[in-house]
């Protein structure tokens, strides 16, 4: 309830009535003001940059857990992978 309202499908029509209620209304300038803010300051191209690195980090320490759960060796791997037909890139 800072930046959005959590809602559901089990709960939007009980969200939605909370939103449009009158009596909520500052409450709801408040979350849009406060979202508003957290935009201007995270969605630029260094906040971006550093959201994806985040998410690279957490995604390389998920497949790390997975392989390791699951007895997978990196080594093994590397028959899937093609390594005679790497065509280098030119640019002209």
């Amino acid at each position: 309830m800072e930046h959005y309202v959590p809602a559901s499908l089990e709960n939007i029509t009980q969200v939605t009535e909370y939103v449009l209620r009158k009596e909520n209304e500052e409450v709801m300038k408040g979350i849009v003001h406060a979202a508003n803010l957290w935009c201007k300051a995270s969605m630029t191209g260094e906040g971006f940059r550093r959201d994806v690195m985040l998410r690279l980090g957490v995604y390389a320490t998920e497949l790390d857990n997975y392989m390791k759960s699951n007895s997978i060796d990196v080594s093994s791997m590397a028959t899937l992978l093609p390594s005679d037909d790497f065509v280098e890139c030119v640019t002209k």
